[in-house]
């Protein structure tokens, strides 16, 4: 399989891409760290591509990048993304969470579709039991807003907006296979954990990145098999997702909302 991963060079995405490499598969190692991302490619035996996701040029330029390359592409891992833990704006005028964790990821599904479609590919996007906190702004779209709390609501709003994306592109492309998942509590630096000074005792408590990857893995290649759209926790397929997201009519909306959003923001 060719599989394209982002956020593949640290954390649970590296993780994902040294299992999925062990595996025998094709990788494209997307990240925005050069030297990290080449490690892992080179470590992996696949082929680095850098973007950051901070500027949707970036993204629109990966997406030429790995069309350019790849004459099918077998699955999508959207692992990109964290917590921001100060509020700021992108480089096209976005809430940073908003962007990294579903603007970019959505832009970047939307231009590798037609490959995808060709492909009849899986794609996963990396969603969280934090989706149950905060709230989208359909119209915006993005985090309704309210107190930051080191960005923690906002991410939950975008890992809502990952699932509700899965769940509408099953709708939308019915010969793809599309999930969301929560990896877990997981000892990264994702959310500056390793600036914390009770890290330690945090790390012994929470998953190996490892383990968070696992489920991903299982989901890109098919040896966990659920029904497109799901959103899978652990053994649990398709609980704990907040209402908003299990709304039809609302992850349709969400849909739209990003593709005129994204619209807007094209040079």
């Amino acid at each position: 399989m060719i599989i394209v991963l982002t956020g593949a060079s640290s954390g649970i995405g590296r993780a994902a891409a040294h299992a999925l490499a062990e595996e025998g598969h094709e990788l494209a190692v997307v990240g925005r760290n050069p030297f990290r991302t080449s490690e892992v490619a080179r470590e992996t035996g696949g082929t680095a591509f850098l973007a950051d996701f901070d500027k949707l040029e970036d993204v629109r330029l990966l997406a030429r990048e790995l069309l350019g390359r790849y004459p099918h592409i077998d699955a999508l891992g959207n692992n990109a993304g964290g917590v921001v833990a100060t509020r700021g704006i992108s480089k096209d005028g976005i809430e940073r969470t908003w962007q990294h964790n579903v603007l970019a990821p959505f832009v970047l599904t939307r231009a590798l579709l037609p490959r995808l479609l060709e492909s009849q590919a899986r794609v996963v996007f990396t969603s969280s039991a934090a989706n149950r906190a905060g709230t989208i702004d359909l119209s915006l779209p993005g985090w309704k807003g309210g107190l930051w709390l080191r960005g923690f609501p906002a991410y939950g709003a975008a890992k809502r907006a990952d699932a509700m994306i899965a769940r509408e592109l099953a709708r939308r492309a019915p010969t793809l296979h599309v999930s969301s998942y929560h990896p877990g509590g997981v000892a990264t630096a994702f959310a500056g954990l390793d600036e914390s000074p009770v890290a330690g005792i945090v790390r012994r408590v929470l998953r190996t990145p490892e383990q968070g990857a696992a489920q991903q893995v299982a989901l890109l290649t098919g040896e966990l098999d659920v029904a497109s759209g799901s959103y899978v926790d652990g053994a649990k397929v398709d609980r704990g997702l907040a209402a908003q997201a299990r709304n039809p009519e609302a992850c349709r909306l969400l849909w739209d909302a990003l593709e005129a959003q994204a619209a807007r923001l094209k040079p």
